[in-house]
């Protein structure tokens, strides 16, 4: 019985060719169009996530308390080699950055703006982010006996600074001084992180050290962990190890993140919503008009004893063939899509100064996640199921002997 229900199933189904290719078309491109969105929108979060993390915070960073809430060098970590010596023993650190920085004010010959002087070693920053793929112009080197300095591409164009041009920065150190210093630029640098962008100057520990009258301190010590979910386990085990420490992840110091990844969830949500709807109303109508069409030959088949239940597989089967062929050439071109965006990357350099202003690539890659494809099956799957129970309903109560005398439904 079944075997005759799956054929005439695929011969009514192509009875009407142009119809139901027009539905299976529609599914295919919103489909397609889904994936590729949701694909786009996940690489968008994503690349914030990992700049975020590779330039600044790492998976945890610790800080001294109260310094967040007031960056004064009486708050500082000292002592620093002892920390690093508890945090070598911690298997799950595969590396960490030791930094100082200062808030002051940054000036040119022409012109001057707050700003935020930061000490780091280079080979540390190199293993820790890779951040030598951020310079964008000059070296990654702090020049000759380490008295240059990187600067962020934002702040360069705020001050007019090009690569060998020297800048003066001011600012109070440990003794409560007024202290001044200056470096010539050795390298400009782009990470798409606005705070850092925008404001810091990247000096070596030694000469931010000395300038600031400081030795084994720290303000930031930022820890890259080798697997993602032993991050809360490193916290907590960091957290008994320096009780008088802020031990945060980086998603505790970067809520803003987790926020703009949520909203995206709901988008992509809703997305999937209105593919829904787009593919229940397809097959609807499709499954509506076919039944009407055919409701005297239905008619027939329970008037001369064909079971109900063989009529509504047939119905059924109609209904899944819709939904599984546009499914199945949806998703394998949302799968090209994905692929081509993942590797090639979508140019919107056109948008450039728009998106470098939330922290964002002109050129954008695409997440690939196999649950893409489950959740466009379900939302497929439950929108062909929804579009054939009114189908059914015409179909269970109508009265074959009346239908087939000629009398209205």
């Amino acid at each position: 019985m079944y075997k005759i229900a799956h054929h005439l199933a695929w011969l009514n189904l192509w009875r009407r060719k142009a119809r139901s290719l027009l539905v299976i078309l529609m599914i295919i491109m919103s489909l397609s169009g889904l994936l590729a969105l949701q694909g786009l929108y996940d690489g968008m979060i994503t690349h914030l996530i990992n700049t975020t993390i590779r330039s600044d915070s790492g998976e945890i960073s610790l800080y001294a308390k109260e310094y967040r809430l007031d960056k004064s060098l009486d708050h500082i970590l000292s002592h620093v080699s002892q920390v690093e010596e508890e945090l070598s023993r911690i298997k799950e650190i595969s590396t960490y950055s030791v930094r100082l920085e200062q808030e002051g004010l940054i000036a040119t010959a022409h012109k001057s703006l707050g700003g935020t002087l930061k000490g780091i070693s280079l080979e540390n920053e190199k293993s820790f982010g890779r951040f030598d793929t951020f310079i964008t112009k000059g070296t990654y080197s702090f020049g000759r006996k380490n008295k240059g300095a990187l600067v962020g591409s934002a702040l360069a164009d705020k001050l007019h600074l090009k690569v060998g041009n020297r800048l003066i920065f001011t600012a109070q150190d440990a003794n409560g001084e007024i202290n001044a210093i200056s470096f010539r630029i050795s390298g400009i640098f782009k990470t798409g992180n606005p705070s850092l962008d925008e404001n810091t100057v990247f000096v070596s520990m030694e000469n931010i050290s000395q300038f600031l009258g400081l030795t084994e301190s720290a303000t930031q010590i930022a820890l890259r962990i080798k697997e993602a979910d032993s991050i809360k386990k490193v916290q907590k085990e960091l957290q008994i190890l320096f009780p008088y420490a802020d031990i945060l992840r980086w998603d505790e110091l970067y809520p803003l993140l987790i926020q703009m990844r949520d909203i995206m969830d709901i988008f992509n949500l809703t997305s999937y919503a209105i593919v829904f709807i787009i593919a229940a109303l397809g097959i609807f109508g499709v499954i509506l008009v076919s039944v009407l069409e055919r409701i005297r030959e239905f008619s027939i088949m329970l008037a001369i004893g064909t079971p109900y239940k063989m009529v509504r597989t047939q119905i059924l089967l109609e209904a899944s063939f819709l939904g599984l062929i546009g499914y199945i050439a949806g998703t394998f071109l949302g799968w090209i899509l994905l692929i081509y965006m993942a590797t090639a990357g979508i140019d919107l350099r056109s948008f450039k100064a728009g998106l470098e202003l939330y922290g964002y690539s002109a050129i954008m890659y695409a997440d690939i996640h196999f649950y893409y494809f489950f959740q466009a099956f379900f939302a497929v799957f439950f929108a062909t199921l929804l579009s054939v129970l009114w189908p059914l309903h015409i179909l269970k109560r109508i009265k074959p002997i009346q239908i087939i005398q000629g009398k209205m439904l």
